[in-house]
């Protein structure tokens, strides 16, 4: 969550003057344009998606009177060549949340200019079209520039490495060389819960520096996002206290909920390679139980992992079975909710939704916010948010048998015959020992 003092937080809850977006260009330290930007319309959204690796992309139009912000070199107010947005949420009646750094990627200025043909005694022109002592005149008459930004791992993401990298100095590890990767781009603050781990020498760094990082991060179980202030926040995976309940008739517009069948696995197959050799080593971890078990109603749906910074099978092993765990832990209830305006709230963030039910009753049920969007034209509209809730959580509060019951419902016992049989003879285990 971006920070926000607690007169602004309250200002959010009730009723308030206009809100506004307050953006600021700035080009190599300085500003670019001496005034806030004149924003027409805006739109704002970020993701916590793995998959995406810039995760948050601004959308403008600005206002431009004289032509002024209307670019054509790329160092122009709003060009292309380096220029970085200050993003500032005014609370109406109230204190300013810092939204963040934006890079601009896109600009596209819509201008109108007008003709006109003014009677001048004695003015010839050669090869006008004008007649004699008529000059022909031009005025702009404004325009507006659309602009599109990323936040500022968009330059980590450009920033490759010309030649293949190693981890640097005597006892690496996974933060130290996410802090040293992005050195020069930003700063990094490291989040409460996160444990940094060894990360080994022989590791090799191809190309893709941001792609290195979500790599290294995911070893120690964390995530990245950018902060309000233009640095890098380092924060854990997992379950974490809500930072916000919002309610029905107190913020919450409305909620919509919906299922989909990506991203829905139940076995795990990790790859590295062993020795100087680089000899393949491989191992699977299956989901045995649930909606979703192997060789159930669902099918067969492995995933695939492959890292360099696995070196023995006992690695492959493990990590096989983190990713099973994640995802066991990973059923979910996407709510699509929309809530008054809430600047400070973050995708990757945990919120509490209250969901009224048909008996008449409201349920509340915590979730992730995976993904969340704004915009305004000028004055900002309602915030938008996917929340994924987890399976187990949502059958609690629907007081009906949770996920985590199936693990020791009766059942036959489980034998290991079905496993790889390279993983050798192992003892029967029963359903009810499970964790």
């Amino acid at each position: 969550m971006l920070p926000i003092d607690d007169v602004s937080r309250a200002a959010l809850d009730g009723s308030r003057p206009a809100d506004e977006l307050v953006v600021w260009a700035w080009y190599d330290g300085d500003l670019a344009w001496p005034d806030p930007l004149g924003v027409v319309s805006w739109s704002l959204s970020g993701s916590s998606d793995a998959s995406t690796k810039v995760q948050r992309q601004l959308s403008l139009k600005v206002a431009d009177a004289d032509g002024s912000l209307s670019p054509w070199l790329f160092d122009d107010p709003l060009g292309v060549g380096g220029v970085v947005l200050q993003v500032v949420y005014r609370v109406g009646g109230a204190g300013a949340v810092n939204v963040g750094w934006f890079r601009v990627e896109g600009n596209a200025p819509d201008g109108s200019v007008n003709g006109y043909t003014l009677p001048e005694y004695g003015y010839l022109e050669s090869d006008s079209p004008a007649a004699p002592h008529e000059r022909r005149v031009f005025a702009f008459t404004g325009a507006v520039v659309d602009v599109d930004a990323v936040d500022l791992t968009a330059d980590v993401d450009r920033d490759k490495f010309l030649a293949p990298q190693s981890p640097y100095g005597t006892g690496p590890t996974v933060l130290g060389e996410v802090t040293r990767l992005v050195r020069d781009h930003f700063p990094v603050v490291v989040e409460d819960g996160v444990t940094d781990k060894a990360v080994s020498g022989k590791l090799v760094y191809e190309r893709e520096r941001l792609e290195a990082v979500q790599d290294l991060l995911a070893n120690v179980s964390a995530r990245f996002r950018m902060g309000g202030d233009g640095e890098m926040h380092i924060y854990p995976m997992g379950a974490a206290a809500p930072a916000w309940r919002v309610e029905p008739g107190a913020g919450l517009v409305s909620v919509h909920r919906k299922q989909t069948i990506d991203g829905l696995y139940n076995a795990w197959v990790v790859e590295g390679k062993e020795g100087a050799n680089g000899k393949p080593v491989t191992a699977t971890a299956f989901l045995r139980a649930g909606p979703l078990r192997w060789d159930g109603p669902h099918g067969r749906v492995p995933y695939f992992y492959s890292s360099e910074m696995i070196t023995t099978r006992g690695q492959a092993a493990e990590y096989a079975g983190i990713l099973r765990d994640r995802q066991a832990a990973s059923y979910a209830v996407e709510l699509e909710v929309e809530t008054v305006p809430r600047p400070e709230i973050q995708a990757g963030d945990r919120i509490e939704v209250g969901c009224p039910m048909p008996a008449g009753h409201v349920v509340y049920l915590p979730g992730e916010v995976v993904s969340v969007s704004a915009g305004g034209s000028p004055i900002p509209g309602p915030t938008k948010f996917t929340v994924s809730c987890a399976y187990a959580d949502v059958a609690i509060a629907l007081n009906t048998t949770p996920f985590a019951e199936h693990l020791t419902s009766t059942k036959p016992a489980l034998t290991w015959d079905r496993m790889p049989s390279s993983w050798g003879a192992l003892p029967a285990i029963t359903w009810n020992n499970l964790p």
